[in-house]
């Protein structure tokens, strides 16, 4: 199963991953092609298998991050277009805040400097009462929910100021037709606004969605054991730099691809003739 020096087969190679059962779909792949580097009585499940988690976890996460930051993004995009100048100051401040710090930053803030401001409680790490010990049990047995939360507020940040745009965008004389049929402000932005706001920026929500599975990548630094973070293990270990890229490079591409499939699927669903980038004149 080798072509010249790459080794196809270091995915059926036991990983340093002990304690896991092994999966049976991953077995029976590496039964026929591992070859005399398969073990089926080895302790520890194949490579193959990590990747597969890998991908599970990349994509939960992702999807989770996302939900994060469309609900935060709407709101704070629908608060910095309120006629409550204060209330619209504190939103932008909100944004040139997340928008202007690099996600890797943030996600150590979140791991290590926003516990420091907490209250003193028990941390079952240490057994001591210590300044934010809930959090950090949370980031110690679960690191994946502290991702999920600094992507997902990173991310709101730049959705909403695209949702900005998009009620800005839509016409004042929509607008005032909400508040002639008797409209609250509330119900404006939710019966007339918003829909329409929703089409127009659903484009650049696409490339949003597309780029917080990409930039979910970078959790791997809060040790969470997304796919990224396997592949560079598995690199680690087994040197086999070429057939790891060949392989993850595919497995990114079909799914943020599928995103996009699924997203212009939404954008053709929600199209209204004459409006917004999918309508037809």
């Amino acid at each position: 199963m080798s072509v010249g020096s790459l080794n196809w087969t270091a995915y059926c190679l036991a990983s340093n991953e002990y304690g896991l059962d092994k999966a049976q779909w991953a077995e029976s792949i590496c039964q026929h092609m591992g070859g005399a580097s398969y073990s089926a009585v080895a302790e520890a499940p194949t490579w193959l298998q990590l990747l597969g988690n890998g991908v599970w976890t990349m994509l939960w996460t992702s999807i989770a991050a996302f939900i994060v930051a469309f609900i935060v993004g709407s709101c704070i995009g629908i608060l910095r277009t309120l006629p409550n100048k204060l209330i619209a100051t504190l939103a932008t401040c909100y944004v040139e805040l997340f928008r202007n710090i690099p996600l890797l930053v943030q996600l150590f803030f979140w791991a290590f400097v926003f516990p420091a401001l907490l209250p003193l409680s028990l941390s079952t790490g240490s057994g001591e009462m210590v300044a934010g010990g809930w959090w950090q049990n949370i980031l110690n047995d679960n690191p994946a929910v502290i991702g999920v939360f600094a992507l997902g507020l990173y991310t709101a940040a730049r959705i909403a100021e695209q949702v900005r745009a998009g009620i800005l965008t839509v016409s004042q004389g929509q607008k005032y037709a909400a508040y002639a049929v008797g409209f609250s402000l509330a119900q404006s932005y939710r019966y007339v606004i918003l829909p329409v706001a929703y089409r127009i920026v659903w484009p650049t929500l696409t490339s949003e969605a597309m780029n917080v599975f990409k930039n979910s990548a970078v959790l791997y630094a809060l040790s969470v054991l997304n796919f990224f973070a396997y592949t560079k293990t598995m690199r680690e270990e087994t040197s086999q730099d070429i057939i790891i890229l060949i392989l993850s490079t595919p497995v990114y591409l079909v799914i943020t691809y599928s995103i996009k499939l699924m997203m212009s699927w939404f954008e053709k669903r929600m199209a209204v003739p004459g409006l917004g980038s999918g309508g037809k004149s």
